[in-house]
């Protein structure tokens, strides 16, 4: 087939005869090799096998109104948009124009169910926001969790193209963003309290999550090598001194006693590997605490800095909701893999003890 003049889905350039082409083998799409082993599958995957699937222009079948259409404004967007570039409704599931289910207290965003009440505010409480007790919200799903789509979270950045880039959870992330630029209320984020370096990888926040992820695994394995070559050891033997056995039972209150009389007499350094494996808790249990106070302040740097270099590079209003998509989001296969290396690192020490 002759893929000269057709347009590549991802970067929108017409092929030519000097590009290097490869087709999806489900559908025939072309892309450009470049564009595809970007994109790292074919962007119609989930329309494969369906009426729906690519065509070449030549073969599609004439429609009324080309794109996607949004049920709550009207506005036609482009086949790969995930949200409404007017409202910033999300577009995954409304591919055919079809509002999904809402409740019956459904209300339109931004329409008035009274003329005495703004938009945005409780129609059955008047000047009390959304967010009070009984009371209907807005819309079923709300990707800017309530947040106005123009409202704007960083520069000319707004809450509309934060979601957008977010695409996970954004329900979540812009009213933080969104809290933290206008009222400087921080929001502590237990994610990344628990997962630290994992939380910023799978985030994709590379730089910071590669240095958070090494420098937690560096005083983990230290801590780990000093307990079981050092500390340990060093307690079994004084514990032996004193006639207990920690294998068997525990020492009473007079051996306790006897036992740090017995260990205040040691070396400074052998007292010194006692601790160090308490200290490196408290070493990784800070990390955990700052990356927790501090993880939607610098998640909302990156957003805003991925986004401001994806303007600058295609201002092309198509282009750039493409890349918003494809550096967006988040990197499930790496989170997956740091999760089977945590347990190799934890569990690996234990199987070659015993």
């Amino acid at each position: 087939m002759d893929y000269i003049g057709l347009k590549c889905p991802v970067c929108g350039k017409p092929f030519t005869t000097d590009d290097d082409i490869v087709v999806c083998p489900e559908c025939g799409a072309p892309y450009h090799r470049a564009c595809y082993q970007e994109a790292g599958h074919c962007i119609f995957e989930e329309k494969h096998g369906t009426p729906d699937a690519w065509k070449p222009q030549s073969e599609k079948e004439p429609e009324e109104q080309p794109g996607k259409k949004c049920f709550r404004c009207g506005k036609i967007n482009a086949e790969n948009a995930l949200f409404c570039d007017q409202c910033g409704q999300m577009l995954s599931e409304n591919a055919a124009g079809n509002p999904p289910p809402a409740p019956a207290s459904y209300v339109p965003y931004g329409k008035q169910t009274r003329n005495d009440v703004p938009p945005y505010q409780n129609p059955g409480m008047p000047n009390q926001p959304y967010g009070m007790p009984n009371q209907p919200m807005p819309f079923a799903i709300d990707p800017t969790g309530g947040v106005r789509p123009e409202e704007p979270i960083e520069a000319d950045i707004t809450a509309d193209d934060m979601a957008k880039f977010v695409q996970n959870n954004p329900q979540y992330y812009v009213p933080a963003f969104f809290n933290l630029k206008r009222y400087r209320r921080n929001r502590f984020n237990f994610a990344a309290f628990l997962f630290s370096g994992g939380w910023m990888l799978y985030r994709k926040q590379y730089k910071w999550g590669t240095i958070i992820t090494v420098l937690q695994a560096l005083v983990y394995v230290l801590s780990t090598y000093v307990s079981f070559c050092f500390t340990t050891p060093l307690i079994t033997d004084l514990m032996r001194q004193i006639g207990v056995d920690l294998s068997t039972a525990y020492p009473t209150m007079e051996q306790s006693l006897e036992f740090m009389s017995l260990l205040m007499q040691q070396a400074p350094w052998q007292i010194f590997l006692i601790w160090v494996p308490s200290i490196l808790s408290f070493v990784r249990l800070g990390i955990m605490l700052f990356t927790g106070f501090n993880g939607n302040r610098m998640y909302l740097n990156h957003c805003a800095s991925k986004i401001q270099t994806i303007r600058t590079e295609n201002p092309d209003a198509a282009d750039c909701a493409v890349r918003l998509q494809l550096q967006g989001g988040v990197n499930t296969s790496l989170a997956i893999c740091l999760l089977v290396c945590y347990m190799i690192v934890i569990y690996l020490p234990q199987l070659l003890l015993y």
